[in-house]
């Protein structure tokens, strides 16, 4: 029980560690292993999932029923409710936790609500084919739900209406994404460093609510995240990364090319990337996501000249 104890405060809560690494029990869905500090999956109410690890471990699930459990594979059929299961694998010589997320079937999905959470119409309202093909039903308690390494479900919903449960789109690749970034950014830069996500999934009724009149905007699909790369501890400011002793959109230029040289090697999906100058709001910052073809624009308008820090 204290193992288990422990390993949640490990997985399902933000943690102060600045460099947590990657999961300690690697994990497979079918063919497919999950990027090392990936910690979490998704998939549809009743859907059957073949798991698998490298190595024997005992294999722990919270709720769905598993078929069959040998030391390294499991065969395993999500329940029929929405939420997150808590997979628990542990050798001999790790402990290590995923959250196994079950998606809202978006597709048949047609009203401005979804369980009275306010969420808008995609496209004209009139085609499902304008909708995300699902959304994560998130509980309060669900926030901390460690997505990866750095990331927790929380982080990426954008906006809260104080209700529960909320929904958001969210496309598991894009933490993959940030996470290689984060890494790339760590192999050059001696001080530990944190991606800040301060704009994740946006509703259509809440990215219009904002001014925003797109749309087929990547964050209305939970495929795109604004962020900025600070220090740690964290302060809430894009760190000098390209160590010109200013905080200016260099510091997003940067982190665009990084970005687009990782895509190059096939690592990550390919997508949007521009940087951003100060706002009135906040410092400079960088827009990604993995829409699957490269995209830049520029960002020039209603911004504000840079500060010299």
């Amino acid at each position: 029980m204290l193992v288990w104890s422990l390993a949640w405060l490990m997985v399902f809560s933000t943690s102060s560690d600045p460099d947590p690494g990657p999961a300690g029990i690697p994990l497979s869905v079918g063919d497919a292993r999950l990027h090392p500090s990936r910690m979490s999956l998704s998939c549809y109410p009743g859907e059957t999932l073949s798991l698998s690890t490298p190595d024997s471990c005992s294999w722990a699930f919270s709720g769905g029923e598993p078929a069959s459990c040998s030391g390294t594979s499991a065969s395993w059929t999500a329940p029929r409710r929405h939420g997150v299961v808590r997979l628990s694998l542990s050798s001999r010589d790790a402990v290590q936790e995923y959250a196994l997320i079950i998606l809202v079937d978006a597709s048949r999905w047609r009203t401005t609500t979804l369980n009275s959470y306010p969420i808008g119409l995609y496209g004209d309202g009139n085609s499902r084919r304008d909708n995300p093909a699902a959304f994560i039903e998130m509980r309060q308690a669900d926030a901390g739900v460690r997505l990866s390494s750095h990331f927790t479900l929380g982080e990426f919903l954008g906006h809260t209406e104080g209700c529960y449960p909320q929904y958001l789109a969210l496309d598991l690749r894009l933490v993959d994404k940030l996470e290689t970034l984060l890494s790339s950014l760590g192999e050059s830069y001696p001080e530990p460093l944190d991606i800040h996500v301060f704009s994740g999934f946006r509703s259509p009724e809440y990215n219009s609510s904002i001014g925003n009149e797109t749309d087929f905007s990547a964050h209305l699909y939970g495929t795109a995240a604004d962020i900025w790369v600070e220090s740690f501890p964290p302060n809430n400011l894009m760190d000098d990364v390209d160590r010109n002793k200013r905080i200016d959109i260099g510091d997003g230029s940067f982190i665009v090319d990084l970005t687009r040289r990782i895509e190059a090697s096939g690592s990550v999906p390919v997508g949007g990337a521009s940087a951003y100058r100060w706002t009135p709001q906040h410092g400079p910052f960088v827009h990604i996501d993995v829409r699957g073809r490269p995209a830049s624009w520029q960002t020039q308008l209603n911004l504000v000249p840079d500060p010299v820090i």
